[in-house]
């Protein structure tokens, strides 16, 4: 079973206007969704519809704490709630017809001493477990590492010393997979393939950094890749790169190629839908064949 543990999620809501007007202008749109969202939140919705076994840990606070809990249970997703005392946090996201984004966060709940040891044994309770998936901002740079020490393969999805710690306390992160904003504020690099060296040094098995629609670079079964995104029609990028761990994820073990094109299938393929990383397998199966993979040397 794989497990994703998603200590910040989000009530984001997700706006669709023609095109973006200048500052001031008023706009009114029909088409909004109100979606749960958390990169490892995301993941997990993604393998769901990929017919793998997943779990998602979820802390949640409030009132929109609950109004979360209640559209997970509308979708269905396999969840494990821990509580929060203070609020869970809400985004909202307006993109245009030609894919623009523009993102508004909230501030997170600051993790208690005794939501974290909940947290950590809202995990330990799952045990065995398959693969572990953390990613997202906390409050508490502790988490990660102390979830990483558990001895379970982590898939690794955040930035800055979150990453860095979590990535010297396992021994088995199986994938790191932060975007090139992430990976550049990190570890100080300017190229995706400079990222992806800086992260296999950082000790992670395998790597992905990811940038927007752009072309993706991985780093698997040691050998390196660029891989080009198909044209699809793009609804929004929210949630895309997450699609691609866990298409990852769903082809580990197979033929690196195949992992490769599979994985930036998934996130095409969540990137022409409304919803945030929601797949069809054998959509993404036939994608994966239109996808331009390049094995690079060094």
């Amino acid at each position: 079973m794989i497990v994703t543990v998603t200590v910040n999620p989000m009530a984001e809501h997700l706006f669709s206007v023609p095109h973006f007007e200048a500052p001031g202008d008023f706009r009114a749109t029909e088409k909004a969704r109100l979606i749960p969202t958390g990169k490892p939140l995301n993941v997990g919705r993604a393998l769901h519809d990929l017919g793998e076994q997943v779990l998602n840990v979820v802390a949640l606070g409030g009132r929109t704490g609950r109004e979360i809990e209640e559209l997970l249970e509308k979708e269905r997703l396999p969840t494990r709630v821990v509580s929060l005392r203070r609020e869970s946090r809400r985004g909202f996201t307006v993109f245009d017809e030609q894919g623009r984004t523009t993102t508004v966060y909230g501030p997170p709940p600051k993790l208690e001493d005794a939501e974290v040891e909940a947290i950590v044994a809202a995990v330990r309770s799952l045990m065995p477990i398959g693969k572990l998936v953390l990613g997202g901002s906390t409050s508490r740079l502790d988490l990660y590492p102390r979830l990483c020490e558990l001895g379970v393969p982590v898939v690794l999805d955040c930035r800055g010393p979150a990453l860095i710690d979590s990535l010297k306390a396992s021994r088995d992160v199986i994938l790191a997979k932060p975007n090139l904003k992430e990976v550049r504020a990190t570890f100080g690099v300017h190229t995706a393939q400079e990222g992806l060296q800086a992260l296999i040094d950082a000790g992670a098995r395998a790597a992905v950094v990811t940038d927007e629609g752009r072309d993706a670079w991985f780093r698997v079964c040691g050998r390196t890749f660029r891989a080009r995104p198909p044209a699809v029609d793009v609804v929004h990028s929210v949630g895309c790169g997450d699609a691609v761990a866990a298409g990852l994820l769903k082809k580990m073990g197979r033929p690196a190629r195949e992992m490769v094109a599979f994985a930036m299938a998934c996130g095409a393929h969540a990137a022409g839908r409304a919803d945030v990383a929601s797949l069809n397998l054998t959509d993404c199966e036939e994608l994966a064949r239109e996808i331009e993979v390049q094995e690079v040397s060094g």
